[in-house]
């Protein structure tokens, strides 16, 4: 009986061992495969939205200034590390728990509207 409980042991512990070197091998390579193929985001300083091209996909921070919400979507005026305000659109079918004076982070599109430049919101993210 003493020695199936031995046996049981060391068979349980060569078990432990193994997981734990293939889940390292694993973590090893998720590792370096996430650092081989991610996407690099090259943020450029943002001087002034009317100089961004339409269509151009950007990301920017800021803090909330001015909110108003309609059944489709939330206008957002975000201002910027630089004082510069941008109007934000988000069209969200769900309820933001969002306020003025929040600060944000927003990647979208540079649209045209009215000769005017503004962002329509892809993702927005509450710092």
């Amino acid at each position: 009986m003493t020695g199936f409980l031995l046996s049981c042991n060391i068979n349980n512990k060569m078990e432990e061992k193994t997981i734990v070197k293939i889940s390292l091998v694993i973590t090893i390579l998720g590792l370096g495969f996430l650092f081989l193929y991610a996407e690099q985001f090259d943020a450029q300083k943002l001087e002034n939205l009317q100089s961004i091209p339409s269509d151009e996909y950007i990301q920017m921070k800021g803090k909330v200034t001015r909110m108003k919400t309609t059944d489709n979507a939330v206008f957002l005026e975000i201002e910027g590390e630089k004082i510069i305000k941008t109007d934000v659109i988000l069209f969200s079918g769900e309820d933001l728990f969002l306020k003025e004076g929040d600060y944000v982070e927003v990647e979208g599109m540079v649209e045209d509207y009215n000769h005017q430049k503004e962002v329509i919101a892809s993702k927005m993210v509450l710092k």
